[in-house]
């Protein structure tokens, strides 16, 4: 067994949220898009990427909170033990969808709901082989190469869907940042 590893992450919300987020805890979302499945959000080691989206998202209102987050009971992305898992669960719900003849969700840039469809079935797959899963991790490239032909994106983040919120430890607003690291 490996040990439980515990990371930082930065949720986007809005300013109307922050007191009952960090008096009550926070609410798993549903959405159809949440590409890691059901979950909270948060972008790990990436305040200013949360910030970008809180704006994005929220405008002025946005706000980021700041959490310490074990990785107990996780389906890591990040390492390729779970890709083989999730293959085989994406044959075994596409012939669920066959056999009760339903159309497959439409996967965008900005709605992953295959993803999501999938990375859910697992889980409940794995839960009723009494497999706990309480998180899922996973890189995501996204926005445009920062140079001509690299592979280093603009956007690119690793991205985790705490399911247990009893995984987050400790929270903060975290302050706006919004500097460089170095003036070019």
């Amino acid at each position: 067994m490996s040990e439980i590893i515990t990371v930082t992450g930065f949720h986007g919300t809005s300013s109307n949220n922050v007191e009952k987020i960090l008096s009550e805890g926070f609410k798993p979302s549903g959405n159809e898009y949440d590409w890691l499945g059901d979950g909270v959000y948060f972008f790990q080691d990436a305040p200013e990427r949360a910030w970008e989206w809180a704006r994005k998202i929220h405008k002025g209102n946005g706000v980021v909170i700041g959490a310490n987050i074990k990785l107990e009971d996780c389906i890591d992305l990040l390492d390729i033990r779970w890709t083989g898992v999730l293959s085989e669960m994406y044959d075994a719900f596409l012939k669920k969808v066959k056999l009760m003849d339903i159309k497959m969700p439409n996967q965008t840039v900005g709605a992953h709901r295959l993803d999501r469809l999938v990375i859910n079935y697992a889980v409940g797959f794995l839960a009723e082989r009494s497999m706990n899963i309480r998180c899922v991790r996973g890189a995501f490239i996204e926005g445009k190469p920062i140079f001509p032909d690299s592979a280093i994106f603009d956007r690119a983040h690793v991205q985790i869907a705490v399911r247990d919120i009893m995984l987050i430890e400790k929270t903060w607003v975290e302050p706006f940042g919004g500097r460089n690291v170095i003036e070019p």
